[in-house]
């Protein structure tokens, strides 16, 4: 076979792949793959990093890049504007509204999973260093980046579905720390909506999320090891 044959013939297997992979009903088996393993109640060593490669090996299958997920060009200003803008505000609405939803939920955040981290600097290190690589990017490419990308793209972007993306990202994300009970899957279902409104808002900025999250995580560790978690 010449080599312009076995280039077109390339060509062709990838058009193959990707007209597959850009049909609804593979779009819905993608989305069922990959939260049917996040939940699934078996140990799965770096779950959600591991489940972050999935989609973005998939989503690379799919569009030949990574725009579709929010790794495309942004500038640094907006990107870190809209980064600490997010931050600050997910910590402004935790100091303004957990108390209430504590209050009339009856219940507190349950973090034992995560062990004793008050003085405790060897854990709280270890813990950080998860928040910035499992959470902050593993979670914002399932949850915000992969979820909302193949949610958008099933159902259209319109207004209504963006709303409804927006709900089903915030849901599934609450979901996701169960762990944490009820008081858990609440705050984190609502910080979810946030930050699956803002991928829309930035021009589906990932960066700007993924700093996002690092900020607020990192800023929840610092309060639980300095014993001022309310």
């Amino acid at each position: 076979m010449s080599k312009s044959l076995l280039v077109e013939r390339r060509a062709l297997e990838r058009r193959s792949i990707r007209s597959l992979l850009n049909r609804k009903s593979t779009r819905c088996l993608a989305i069922a793959i990959v939260f049917g393993l996040l939940i699934l109640p078996v140990t799965i060593p770096l779950r959600v990093i591991l489940l972050a490669c999935i989609a973005t090996i998939w989503t690379w299958m799919e569009a030949g890049n990574l725009k579709p997920l929010g790794f495309s060009r942004h500038r640094l200003s907006s990107t870190l504007i809209w980064g600490i803008g997010i931050a600050v505000a997910v910590t402004v609405f935790g100091a303004a509204f957990l108390p209430l939803i504590r209050q009339l939920l009856g219940v507190r955040s349950d973090l034992s999973a995560y062990g004793a981290l008050a003085g405790n600097a060897p854990a709280a290190l270890k813990l950080l260093g998860k928040a910035l690589t499992s959470a902050a990017f593993g979670e914002e490419i399932v949850f915000r980046g992969f979820l909302l990308h193949q949610l958008t793209a099933i159902l259209g972007s319109g207004k209504a579905t963006r709303r409804g993306a927006i709900a089903i990202s915030g849901l599934a994300f609450g979901f996701a720390h169960i762990n944490q009970g009820l008081f858990g899957i609440v705050t984190t279902g609502l910080v979810g909506a946030i930050f699956a409104w803002a991928w829309f808002r930035t021009g589906r900025n990932l960066w700007a999320l993924i700093l996002a999250h690092a900020l607020v995580d990192s800023y929840g560790i610092a309060m639980l090891y300095l014993g001022l978690d309310a």
